[in-house]
């Protein structure tokens, strides 16, 4: 790490003014080891539809849909490679008769980032059109991802009940990604939450909570945030996500990188994915510690880079090499191979910074305002277009860029907010 890097985190943390959301003592409970119930649940579930006879369709997509959801706990990413066997082994035998299949195989490609297979099995699922609600949902979810906002907008329109959950939480989607409009999707959100606050569902009720959590804290609004993570766990403790959101609220925020580590050590111990050591990296960021931050992204890169993951980590990789390894060669691949497979605004911000580090300024330049400027809202992308139109000498879209993605500092994180402001300065 560059020595001014570490000189700017340190007055981004010494000059945190705001008083501290978190406290430890709410959430040392949930640090404690406790038997997963819902996880045990789904072994019990699992075994009694393995000792099925072989060649039962039904069992097969039982066990499919279980290894999904055992993934969601145990993070071990061959729980979907495992799924998708068997969704594919029961698609042979009803893709003629049955759209379901279809849309399974198609949430898998989606957590996998594999978004132009999903696009093909929604298409099949539409085509067999039996339950073309939840196909159009799907068609929805997809396009998003494929950056297809048209086609986004006319399977939102098709639904005919605007005020259910599953109309609500898409077109809060929508607002936020497509118009920009955060404050409206928090609105749709919580209008979502309503409808299912009082529901039996706990995965339901953990689901939308912690992704009003996320919208809060984009916000700003980080009490709200905070509270929404602490509902969660006491409804699912083991609900990872809203760990990690309290973690990043400690880190951040609260610049307490002593207890955001402690969450994160415990959250490696019961959900060993890639996403914590890049985590645990930024903290060593945070606390100067240059051999502890090298050590933890190197475990990151070797973690994130196994074949299994596909796509999943590109973002992360492509912000290394562009940035931590300087290597622009690298991060101009991932960027072409992302705008290949998803040609979204954000994928197109990318694929502008990697052209801009290889000192293809002017190419960046065009990309920028052709497929991102005013159409992606991701703080990585505004920062990247700031940085671009800074590197083309047009100082005053650089600066509007670069505030707007000052404003998302807490999205960001202390490392990039240092960077952000160490860029504004040269203005």
């Amino acid at each position: 790490m560059k020595k001014i890097l570490y000189y700017t985190l340190l007055i981004v943390f010494a000059s945190c003014k705001d008083e501290p959301v978190t406290n430890a003592t709410d959430y040392a409970a949930y640090l404690q080891p406790s038997p997963n119930t819902r996880l045990q649940q789904i072994e019990e579930e699992l075994t009694f539809w393995q000792n099925r006879p072989p060649g039962d369709i039904i069992a097969e997509s039982k066990i499919a849909s279980l290894y999904a959801k055992r993934f969601a706990y145990t993070g071990n990413i061959t729980e979907i490679h495992l799924a998708d066997s068997l969704y594919r082994q029961v698609n042979t035998l009803n893709h003629t008769t049955s759209s379901g299949t279809f849309r399974s195989l198609a949430a898998n490609c989606i957590t996998q980032h594999r978004f132009l297979q999903a696009k093909q099995y929604i298409d099949s699922a539409l085509a067999l059109g039996d339950d073309k609600y939840l196909t159009v949902l799907m068609e929805f979810d997809v396009s998003m991802e494929l950056g297809d906002k048209d086609r986004a907008r006319r399977a939102l329109n098709s639904l005919a009940d605007k005020n259910s959950f599953e109309y609500l939480i898409r077109e809060a989607k929508f607002k936020d990604h497509v118009d920009g409009d955060l404050d409206a999707a928090i609105v749709l959100m919580e209008k979502a939450y309503d409808k299912i606050k009082d529901n039996a569902n706990p995965a339901l009720y953990c689901w939308i909570k912690s992704n009003l959590g996320d919208f809060y804290g984009h916000a700003n609004r980080y009490r709200e945030s905070y509270k929404c993570y602490l509902e969660v766990l006491a409804t699912d403790r083991h609900y990872y996500h809203a760990l990690k959101g309290i973690a990043w609220l400690a880190f951040s925020h609260d610049k307490d990188v002593a207890n955001a580590r402690k969450i994160v050590a415990y959250l490696q111990q019961r959900h060993p994915v890639p996403d914590y050591e890049l985590l645990l990296s930024q903290l060593a960021a945070g606390e100067q510690d240059s051999v502890g931050y090298k050590r933890h992204l190197t475990a990151f890169l070797a973690a994130a880079e196994n074949p299994l993951y596909g796509g999943m980590y590109n973002k992360y990789l492509f912000g290394i090499a562009a940035g931590e390894l300087n290597d622009p060669a690298r991060c101009l691949q991932i960027a072409q191979e992302e705008v290949a497979h998803r040609p979204t605004p954000e994928a197109y911000s990318w694929l502008a910074w990697a052209y801009c580090r290889n000192a293809e300024v002017s190419k960046a330049m065009e990309i920028v305002r052709r497929h991102v400027a005013g159409k992606c809202f991701e703080p990585d992308a505004l920062f990247y277009t700031g940085k671009i139109y800074q590197a083309g000498g047009e100082k005053k879209e650089a600066r509007k860029y670069l505030q707007a993605a000052k404003e998302s500092a807490y999205e960001l994180g202390p490392v990039m907010s240092g960077k952000i402001d160490e860029s504004l300065k040269t203005l």
